[in-house]
């Protein structure tokens, strides 16, 4: 019984994907900060949803990343774009990694993994350059947590740290979204 609720749910919830991916392949790049307000929150909620409350056994793992904060400083909304871009490419990167120690639900991080996809394409159509300083930057803050997750061996709390910064990775697209309007 259980295994057939979980599968509706499953199944309600990739219904939901497609409908939001529907909506984000159909919206212009004039409504892009709104469309990327709403994917923002979805994943945090996605994230949230996954590995519920952080385990107090994986408090000596948390880690200090760094992120990049000068990438919110900048001016222009296209610089805002190429930074949520690599911010959600490089996420996806991750959460297509080395998952098996981790107790999260298979099928949310799926549907956050797709939703990285498809809100990263949806930027690329928008986007009319790319690279420059700001990019370099966060590929290098990306790169620590793709260390950290090595050195820690893909470990449960390695992952759970993870995911914890990839929460806040969507604060800071938050303050991007906000740039992306102006």
């Amino acid at each position: 019984m259980a295994t057939k609720t979980q599968g509706r749910l499953c199944l309600w919830q990739l219904c939901q994907l497609l409908l939001f991916s529907a909506g984000v392949m159909s919206l212009d790049c004039n409504l892009l900060h709104h469309q990327q307000s709403k994917f923002n929150r979805y994943s945090l909620q996605l994230l949230q949803k996954t590995g519920r409350s952080f385990p107090l056994e994986c408090l000596g793992d948390l880690t200090a990343f760094q992120f990049p904060e000068k990438v919110l400083k900048h001016k222009f909304p296209q610089h805002a774009q190429m930074a949520a871009h690599e911010i959600l490419q490089q996420l996806f990167g991750i959460f297509s990694r080395n998952l098996l120690q981790t107790r999260w639900e298979k099928g949310d991080v799926e549907l956050f993994r797709n939703g990285l996809h498809l809100q990263t394409k949806h930027l690329e159509k928008c986007l009319s350059t790319k690279g420059g300083r700001p990019i370099l930057r966060l590929k290098r803050y990306f790169q620590r947590i793709k260390d950290f997750l090595e050195k820690k061996k893909y470990s449960t709390c390695a992952w759970e740290t993870v995911r914890l910064e990839a929460q806040r990775c969507f604060l800071y697209m938050d303050k991007l979204t906000v740039m992306m309007k102006n």
